[in-house]
């Protein structure tokens, strides 16, 4: 019978968002995908059951509410029985509690990353009129076991530089997105200018005058894909520049049409794509600014 051996997950959850958790091992090599569907999760705190999910599979995402934050949960995978013994705890924290991941955020100018020897498209826009801000993922992710990580500033530049002429036949030959952000192995969140936001992006049909488009540089729709272990407090951080660019920078509209729910558009609003991803999606709702 099918065991579950370890299980992984974040040390922090951020309340109002979504926790992912992990079965990381199990008594047997390459289970049968039908046992692993029903794999059930039960979550506690002191001792008390506040979740439980039947037949949920290898991978649970968790909304964590408000009413845990201060407390630690155990969060266990099993197919009997639960046991501490295969758990992971999560110390539920608010947005708040983590906004100092703002000093983690480094913005990289278009003359730091070298572009190619190529015309800067898109002309400028006037900064009242922006107010919008669409999220996307580029697609393109790196081929280490992080493939949503990013490790250096030499592949974060080599990667813009790429980025110039990926859609060069629909798109022209710049980068289209209005900046780029790479979520680095060491916690920081490297954002790149792309066309800036100054100038219109070629990112959203039909939005591109009143939206500033910011893509994630990796592919954050598959299930089972590892995810960066900072990309809770890169949303936020995100969300604290956006605010900066809102009220210190001139850009006096921006978010003034958003969402129900969100302060920020995803790609598949207004589209039909999964863009930017079921794992960036989930996290949207921290990227606030207003």
């Amino acid at each position: 019978m099918l065991l579950v051996r370890d299980v992984s997950g974040p040390a922090q959850a951020v309340a109002g968002s979504t926790a992912t958790y992990r079965v990381t091992s199990f008594n047997i090599a390459d289970p049968p995908a039908e046992e692993v569907r029903q794999i059930d999760w039960r979550i506690e705190c002191d001792g008390e059951s506040v979740a439980e999910f039947r037949s949920a599979g290898g991978i649970l995402d968790f909304d964590v509410p408000a009413s845990l934050i201060g407390k630690t949960i155990r969060v266990m995978p099993f197919r009997n029985s639960p046991t501490p013994v295969v758990s992971v705890l999560s110390r539920v924290i608010s947005a708040d509690g983590v906004s100092a991941a703002a000093s983690n955020l480094i913005v990289l100018p278009r003359a730091d990353w070298g572009p190619k020897p190529l015309p800067r498209l898109g002309a400028i826009i006037n900064r009242s009129v922006r107010t919008q801000v669409f999220i996307h993922h580029t697609d393109v992710v790196d081929h280490g076991s992080t493939p949503n990580e990013w490790e250096s500033l030499d592949d974060v530049k080599s990667r813009m530089r790429d980025l110039q002429t990926i859609r060069e036949d629909d798109l022209g030959a710049d980068v289209p997105y209005s900046m780029v952000a790479f979520c680095m192995s060491n916690g920081d969140l490297v954002l790149c200018e792309g066309r800036g936001v100054d100038r219109l992006g070629a990112h959203t049909k039909g939005h591109n005058t009143r939206g500033i488009g910011i893509a994630f540089q990796g592919n954050f729709e598959p299930e089972d894909t590892p995810l960066p272990a900072q990309l809770d407090a890169h949303a936020i951080a995100l969300g604290i520049w956006l605010r900066t660019l809102r009220e210190q920078e001139g850009f006096v509209n921006l978010g003034s049409d958003h969402p129900a729910g969100r302060e920020v558009f995803a790609h598949q609003d207004v589209k039909s794509t999964d863009c930017p991803g079921r794992h960036l999606i989930k996290r949207l709702p921290l990227i606030r600014f207003l």
